[in-house]
């Protein structure tokens, strides 16, 4: 008898597990079946952070742009992984410059333990959007966990500031086409990047602002780390920079027009080495 109860409890739990993968498989648009995973498109070394090459064709007519980025030399700022303990000087140093950046947010430590800088960050008119709940590399969990860690993050955001988030970025760039049916259906744009410090390995604020200067483009996203105290006193250096070279400082929403869910901004193509484990990149 206790064998056989056993065996129900089994089955049962066999049976709940496999109506947990065909629920998430619907809401992501993914077929699930036994067949293998597709290798993910890894598109960033661990620990460098810097972009491949676009997509063929992916040049800057052929993405998106809006209006006033099509003819203005535009370029957004984007910072990751907050907010945190140096998020509030990042603030003040943009309400001052009267520069709107994006912010990409992690759900769980960042988010609960500054729920006013959240509050802050939309109230300034900064740009927010999801960095997951506790910043994993997603293309290494299963299709619920990688629909769990947004949706938590999307909950606690539109919680704090009154809306729901409408981008996100993937930790360390990394994303598959299980990341991009979850991005979907939870109407997320994938927003990448095409310049960057690496400043968790660049670790002085004068190098910080001279390589984002140095590889600043037109139709550029900018990836920089709120969280690290050397690179938001580089901000003003890179401000007054890129003014003077003549860009228009910008959010990502303001920078493309009609962003699809799921798509990448900007899309990246040409996939950088398998990342190795001991690499200590972020993104």
């Amino acid at each position: 008898m206790t064998a056989y109860r056993i065996s129900l409890r089994a089955v049962a739990a066999g049976f709940a597990a496999s109506v947990l993968l065909f629920c998430v498989g619907c809401a992501t648009g993914a077929e699930v079946s036994n067949a293998p995973r597709p290798a993910p498109v890894r598109h960033v070394h661990e620990g460098d952070e810097s972009p491949p090459e676009a997509a063929p064709g992916g040049g800057r007519g052929a993405l998106p742009y809006s209006p006033l980025c099509r003819t203005a030399k535009c370029i957004a700022l984007t910072f990751d992984d907050g907010p945190g303990p140096y998020t509030a000087q990042l603030l003040d140093i943009l309400g001052r410059e009267g520069v709107r950046a994006t912010f990409f947010l992690v759900g769980d430590k960042p988010v609960h333990t500054y729920p006013d800088l959240v509050r802050r960050i939309a109230a300034q008119g900064h740009a927010i959007g999801n960095h997951t709940w506790t910043h994993p590399v997603l293309t290494g969990l299963p299709e619920a966990e990688i629909l769990r860690q947004l949706t938590l993050t999307q909950s606690a955001l539109q919680q704090l500031t009154g809306v729901r988030p409408t981008l996100m970025r993937p930790p360390k760039g990394l994303t598959d086409a299980r990341v991009t049916g979850a991005a979907r259906a939870l109407g997320l744009a994938q927003i990448l990047w095409n310049v960057t410090a690496t400043d968790y390995h660049n670790t002085t604020t004068e190098l910080v602002r001279k390589l984002v200067l140095e590889r600043a483009r037109p139709g550029g996203v900018v990836l920089l780390h709120d969280v690290l105290k050397w690179t938001v006193p580089a901000v003003p250096g890179i401000i007054a920079g890129l003014r003077g070279a003549g860009y228009t400082l910008v959010t990502v929403p303001q920078l493309y027009e009609n962003m699809q869910p799921g798509e990448q901004y900007p899309a990246w193509a040409t996939p950088a080495p398998t990342p190795t484990p001991a690499g200590s990149g972020h993104g």
